[in-house]
């Protein structure tokens, strides 16, 4: 398995947080993450199907660099309702108030 695959299934298992292994699955993401060198490799990833694989996609991509691939869907996803759309939204604040850092360190 790749690290973007690795990283695609821990984003979804993930989920909104709630699973009950949930801080097994975000180490596994930030494992995988760490391997991805080639930021511009994540890009594709915006335009997944999941939810929750833009959003953690987007939420490390606003942080290192890539701001208007980034926020142009994190825009998208806020738009929608529920915990994904949320998340984009308070990612969006996070960021225009300066104090968003990459959710993976």
């Amino acid at each position: 398995m790749s690290h973007i695959e690795q990283f695609c299934e821990s984003a979804i298992a993930k989920g909104d947080g709630t699973s009950l292994n949930d801080s097994e699955h975000f180490d596994k993401m930030q494992e995988a993450i760490t391997h991805i060198k080639e930021l511009p490799n994540l890009i594709p990833l915006l335009n997944h199907k999941n939810e929750w694989v833009v959003c953690w996609t987007a939420s490390h991509l606003l942080a290192n660099g890539y701001s208007s691939e980034a926020l142009k869907s994190l825009n998208k996803l806020a738009t929608g309702s529920g915990i994904a759309s949320f998340s984009a939204d308070i990612t969006i604040q996070e960021y225009k108030r300066g104090c968003f850092k990459s959710p993976f360190g």
